[in-house]
């Protein structure tokens, strides 16, 4: 999988994902150096960024496939995404992961920026020119981890959400044991994580979707359990059935034998509706 940084925040996250040989990564910021990185000019506002947006198809020369574009929602150059996805869409799958941050500490030109952008890429994710929209807010990373340190807390919520993207991932490339994922309908553009414990007790989403439509739970077990609780089938089947029952909703989930202690259940939600 490709994956595109812009921007600070983009670029951070696919950065801890080229710690995984899956991904080819591709940086776009201000004062980038190295293999695969676009050195983009300074400049004074979203508006100057979005006009001088750089022509990056020599960057981007070869590209395809399945391509993850990651942008940060405050960040004065995310005004140039759309130029630069513009220049990428024809050559790949494209799907956007998008960081949304804490509103209420926005400028106000910048809160008028962010929701800009927000908005024009979930019209975009609607209207099939993206594979799928990922929303994930800040707010809800630091909820799930609960007290995070000002040092390190950008590495910390982006920790979460890198291991969260980097195991789906491994899982939808792989048989499961039980169950199948399945994709999203056609209409079903808009999406999110989440995490859950395998009795599905209490489901931690990493953006609070409005009228969630289809959603897909991911179990990742011990195998020696999986050969061993004679009532984990039940336990499954009950949790999935509840959710499908309860929220009339399209659901689906596969069981994936690992070597990990810890067993966790990664979730995706998916909505066809604008957030």
């Amino acid at each position: 999988m490709n994956v595109v940084g812009l921007g600070q925040a983009g670029c951070n996250i696919a950065d801890m994902l080229s710690e995984y040989p899956q991904y080819k990564i591709y940086k776009i910021d201000v004062g980038l150096e190295g293999k695969r990185c676009y050195d983009v000019k300074p400049h004074k506002g979203p508006e100057e960024y979005e006009k001088n947006a750089p022509s990056v198809k020599t960057f981007f020369r070869g590209i395809k496939g399945e391509t993850l574009f990651i942008v940060g929602g405050s960040g004065h150059i995310s005004a140039m995404c759309l130029r630069i996805m513009e220049q990428i869409k024809d050559k790949c799958e494209l799907s956007v992961l998008y960081i949304r941050p804490d509103t209420s500490l926005l400028s106000k030109n910048k809160s008028l920026h962010e929701k800009a952008t927000y908005n024009i890429l979930q019209q975009f994710a609607r209207s099939g020119l993206l594979r799928m929209l990922y929303l994930v807010s800040n707010t809800n990373l630091e909820k799930i981890l609960g007290n995070v340190p000002i040092i390190g807390y950008n590495n910390k919520i982006n920790e979460l959400l890198v291991s969260t993207i980097h195991m789906i991932n491994v899982f939808k490339n792989s048989d499961p044991v039980m169950g199948k994922i399945e994709d999203p309908t056609e209409a079903s553009r808009i999406a999110t994580f989440g995490i859950s414990d395998i009795e599905g007790n209490e489901e931690k989403s990493f953006f609070s979707l409005d009228r969630t439509k289809e959603k897909c739970y991911i179990y990742s077990i011990n195998e020696e359990r999986l050969k061993t609780e004679g009532d984990l089938r039940k336990k499954i089947v009950a949790t999935v059935k509840a959710q499908a029952e309860t929220e009339d909703m399209k659901v689906s989930f596969g069981v994936f034998p690992t070597n990990y202690e810890q067993d966790y259940c990664y979730i995706l939600n998916y909505t066809s509706i604008i957030q």
